[in-house]
């Protein structure tokens, strides 16, 4: 398998434009320079793997015609839910950015989209901001450190979304220490104070 690289970045809340690949974007823990700013620091950027846009075109009456349309902030290659984990730390360029949970809000898509997403797993996810600094199309996201292995994207959405009635798994993801915190507090509310 090839590095996991940056294919685009995106900017802009209302009509999102990708900069030139040789333009360096600023990255602060609140988000892409040029892009609203988010309050939750575990949702800093986006990010979507563009091979799931062919699956999502075999599917609709009028496919995307560009990537970014999900409201990803980066478009990336070589990773995909099943080899990205819960606190993985990836160097972009002289940003530090760390995995803090599944996409599963409804932010640029409509209802039944957002759905699709969360039944097929197909989700992305968001990274919290461990260091500011500039990135650009073209970079690789070179892994520094894989804290919790058997957290993939994959099994968070299958913990929250498919299995729902197992409370010892919801449990066990509850623990992840680098989960964000809107997630546990999911998981702990399902739990209701269980113990096991």
């Amino acid at each position: 398998m090839e590095e996991p690289y940056v294919h685009k970045i995106y900017i802009g809340d209302h009509y999102r434009f990708a900069p030139h690949s040789e333009i360096k974007t600023f990255v602060r823990k609140t988000g892409l320079e040029g892009n609203k700013a988010t309050d939750n620091l575990d949702k800093a950027l986006f990010c979507y793997p563009i091979q799931h846009y062919t699956y999502w075109n075999e599917l609709m009456d009028i496919p995307f015609t560009d990537f970014g349309e999900f409201g990803e902030d980066m478009a990336v290659l070589e990773m995909a839910e099943q080899t990205v984990c819960i606190g993985d730390t990836y160097a972009v360029g002289n940003t530090v950015l760390q995995v803090s949970h599944p996409k599963s809000d409804a932010r640029f898509l409509d209802k039944k989209m957002a759905l699709n997403m969360l039944k097929t797993g197909k989700t992305g996810w968001y990274f919290r901001v461990l260091q500011e600094g500039e990135i650009q199309a073209g970079t690789d996201l070179v892994l520094l450190d894989r804290p919790h292995p058997n957290w993939t994207i994959a099994a968070c959405n299958e913990v929250m979304h498919q299995n729902k009635g197992d409370l010892q798994l919801a449990n066990e993801l509850a623990k992840c220490e680098l989960l964000a915190d809107s997630w546990k507090k999911v998981l702990l509310k399902r739990i209701g104070g269980r113990t096991f």
